[in-house]
């Protein structure tokens, strides 16, 4: 029930000193979420002297939004605890019940508002780093904003133009390829040298490529690809060579790469029209973007220091190379040099690196026109559009005013979170190795499966696609017999051509057969195979894959896939089964989002123990993230006791909700 006032003066008195137990784990896992739940409201509508706050607080009992708890002139009412809760994450909620849970909870609310509450106090807000902080959020918004009114709704396609896009530029055409990646145009070079010698594209690949995973499969990549997948950098010169055509070098966002197009078909135009919608959508929003952007730029006189900027490239140049990024100095002068100007303000040349993580950072900086394009990006973009929205007072409406205090809020805790572990010690190796050997389970590599899976989209056809997997195979003695004879007396693979074609399998068995680099695969599948009949049914479950799956990407990798833990979401209850399954067994249909999958289980990886070099990193994270937890614990421990006079919490009005809690 209600406290009267007079009752309540005196809970206050008797209790003054209480402050809970946090549970500290919840604490940090709930702080992130604090400044997004809770209305910022909320928070500050009580600056009143005790008495007159005393009798307000007697006045709120409001049936839905009786306060729980007081700190200093603020309450927490009922209303911000159910918002709170609402809002977190299941994997957050407390193992608690009833009061108890309440008093969690609170608890959490109580401790956020006491950060709060310290962080004005020492006038945080005014930092250097919150201010800019503030701005980066301030730029988001309200350029989120301009987006979403000014650009977006100015853009739409109609089917007529998809149609005359389709014909136009060739979006029928879908690609096979292989690809040798190499970071530096030195030894794309030299790859070219030496495919123009004569050596095959695969050896080339596995010998040069940098792409280790490509690499190994001869620089194949696994799927057909449209113009959509092609990086716009490669897209015009990928799709004018023919098939069987090699590439000159080619510059990509990471490095070099030269492609090999090794097989093409073709797609109407009803399976193309959502990439070709995707396509044709950002070109026109791009397009859109840019005349706004021109035109804006235009109204406030943007103009670049064309000396700032030679400047800045020669700086980027002069760095020091260090794997794929440079590193750089900015001296006081250079920093504040005017790099932009425009009407009534300018942005220096360090400031427009900061707005800019990839060259703050210095990747890929040694290419001008990418520079150009980050800074296009980073700086010029939203600084325009930031503006444009103050001049149409965007930043002043209610929902943004409201999304930036709340914003500011979450930017105040993490500061004062980085000011109480900011004079952590650093993690020493010795440190890193005795957390490496007392928890073995946490750094092993996670078991893998290999599955040909078949994806329909009813369950009566993937049951007969089973009975049909295992009729083939008793039809398939031929094909058993040349595995067999090709394993055990070395027999080349082309005898596979001899088959006939009773079997729907041995046609696909040639087409693979018709490439070198399939011809190889197919070499390797046998002689690493336990049992020729076991690899003939795996055949015959990626032939009916590829004509039948309606997996995206399935009918181009021919149902095969490596399955690990973390793939649950995609492939559903196929990856338990499949883990748990032995291998060379067929299993389904099982159910995921209305289709059904069958699989044949091909091999496995268990897990094992992952070399320490190789987790280091992580596990420094792990260490350090563990030392600023218990720091940031003990910091809040006294921030509790010093502020204990401060806080109160209404049992009765707690035990009440608890009751409700479930």
């Amino acid at each position: 029930m209600a406290l009267h006032c007079t009752e309540f003066i005196s809970h206050f008195q008797k209790n003054k000193n209480l402050v809970r137990q946090i549970n500290m784990r919840k604490f940090s896992q709930f702080l992130g979420y604090y400044a997004r739940v809770l209305p910022a409201a909320s928070l500050s509508f009580l600056r009143f002297p005790l008495c007159p706050l005393l009798a307000l607080a007697c006045a709120v009992q409001e049936p839905d939004n009786k306060p729980l708890a007081q700190v200093d002139t603020e309450l927490i009412t009922e209303r911000d605890y159910r918002s709170f809760v609402a809002g977190l994450p299941e994997w957050t909620k407390s193992a608690a019940e009833g009061s108890d849970q309440v008093r969690d909870y609170l608890q959490s609310l109580v401790d956020r508002a006491l950060i709060l509450h310290t962080a004005r106090e020492q006038q945080v807000e005014q930092s250097a780093g919150v201010q800019k902080n503030m701005e980066v959020a301030l730029r988001l918004k309200v350029g989120q904003a301009m987006e979403q009114r000014y650009i977006r709704p100015a853009v739409s396609v109609g089917e007529s133009a998809l149609r005359r896009e389709f014909a136009a530029q060739g979006w029928e055409r879908q690609l096979k390829i292989a690809h040798i990646f190499a970071r530096t145009q030195a030894r794309a070079e030299a790859a070219l040298a030496a495919l123009q010698a004569g050596r095959a594209f695969a050896a080339v690949a596995h010998e040069f490529s940098q792409n280790r995973t490509t690499a190994a499969h001869g620089g194949e990549k696994p799927y057909y690809y449209s113009r959509i997948n092609a990086i716009p950098a490669v897209r015009d010169s990928l799709f004018s060579l023919p098939k069987g055509a090699i590439s000159a070098i080619l510059p990509v966002p990471k490095g070099y790469e030269i492609f090999n197009i090794l097989d093409e078909r073709t797609a109407s135009y009803e399976q193309m029209r959502p990439q070709i919608l995707k396509a044709v959508m950002r070109e026109r929003l791009q397009a859109r973007r840019r005349a706004y952007i021109d035109s804006l730029a235009e109204q406030f006189q943007w103009q670049v220091v064309s000396e700032s900027m030679d400047r800045l490239t020669r700086i980027l140049h002069s760095g020091a190379q260090e794997g794929d990024k440079k590193v750089f100095y900015l001296s006081e002068a250079d920093a504040a040099t005017a790099l932009y100007t425009y009407q009534g303000g300018a942005i220096s040349l360090g400031e427009a690196v900061n707005r800019s993580q990839f060259i703050r950072q210095g990747r890929y900086v040694e290419d001008s026109l990418k520079v150009a394009s980050y800074l296009e990006r980073d700086v010029k973009v939203p600084q325009l559009l930031l503006l444009q929205g103050r001049a149409l007072g965007i930043d002043q409406e209610p929902a943004i005013a409201d999304w930036l205090a709340r914003k500011k809020e979450e930017i105040l805790i993490r500061e004062m979170r980085r000011r109480a572990t900011a004079n952590q010690k650093p993690v020493t190796e010795q440190e890193m190795h005795a957390h490496y050997d007392a928890h073995p389970q946490s750094y092993q590599t996670s078991s893998m499966v290999e599955v040909v899976e078949i994806q329909v989209e009813e369950e009566a056809q993937a049951r007969e696609l089973l009975s049909q997997i295992r009729a083939d195979r008793q039809r398939a003695a031929s094909l058993i017999s040349l595995l067999a004879e090709i394993k055990k007396n070395g027999r080349e693979v082309s005898a596979l051509q001899t088959l006939n074609d009773e079997l729907a399998v041995y046609g696909w068995l040639k087409q693979r057969l018709s490439d070198p680099l399939g011809a190889a695969k197919v070499a390797e599948e046998i002689a690493n195979a336990a049992e020729p009949t076991d690899l003939a049914e795996t055949y015959i479950a990626r032939q009916l894959a590829a004509f039948y799956s309606v997996r995206h990407g399935s009918r181009e990798a021919a149902g095969l896939y490596q399955l690990y833990w973390h793939d649950t979401s995609h492939f559903g209850p196929l990856v338990k089964a499949s883990m748990e399954a032995e291998i060379g067994v067929l299993i389904g249909p099982l159910e995921h989002h209305g289709l059904y999958s069958i699989a044949k289980i091909v091999g496995r990886a268990e897990s094992g123990r992952q070399p320490f070099a190789e987790v280091q990193k992580r596990i420094e994270h792990t260490l350090r993230r563990n030392r600023e937890n218990e720091f940031f614990g003990h910091w809040l421990q006294t921030l509790r006791a010093d502020a204990a006079d401060e806080v109160v919490f209404f049992d009765d009005n707690i035990e009440a909700l608890g009751q409700d809690a479930p």
